[in-house]
């Protein structure tokens, strides 16, 4: 199963309290091995949230997880990988305008990356979609530079990339 996260959301977990931070860990290690599901989220007012998730992170319930399950395209019951979108405090419903606005973003991304991509040669759209996300040699030198970790693309496994 892959692992991949928003970049601000590894900053959201490093800025989380170290218990909060601990239990957030252990979640994300539950949520890659399914041993683990948290409960759906859904239009909340002007808050897009449909297709995300949300664990508890606290006994106050303070601080929620939120985060969105990839399915395989061709098999929507098959679990692929778990993408972080925030972590932070529920007062306030922060970290939903947080988890909101960043899957906004990263829904406009998509969008605009699929209009590039209908305008190619299929032979181009062919390489682009079975080629596996990695950060890019920038990203990582920016990230040793920063002590701030590159945003994280797990390869699935040898096995399964044919």
């Amino acid at each position: 199963m892959a692992f991949s996260a928003h970049p601000e959301a590894l900053g959201d977990l490093l800025a989380a309290p170290a218990d909060v931070r601990d239990l957030a860990l252990e979640y994300l290690d539950r949520l890659l091995r399914a041993e683990i599901r948290g409960p759906l989220l859904d239009q909340q007012g002007e808050r897009d949230l449909r297709g995300a998730r949300k664990l508890y992170l606290d006994e106050a319930l303070d601080f929620r997880l939120v985060y969105t399950e990839q399915r395989a395209p061709h098999n929507p019951r098959r679990l692929t990988g778990i993408h972080l979108v925030a972590v932070g405090e529920r007062r306030d419903v922060a970290v939903y305008k947080t988890a909101a606005l960043r899957m906004q973003q990263e829904r406009q991304q998509q969008s605009a990356v699929q209009e590039v991509r209908r305008g190619m040669p299929a032979r181009f759209q062919a390489a682009l979609a079975s080629s596996v996300p990695r950060p890019s040699p920038a990203a990582q030198a920016a990230a040793a530079d920063t002590g701030v970790p590159a945003p994280v693309v797990a390869a699935p496994p040898a096995a399964q990339r044919r």
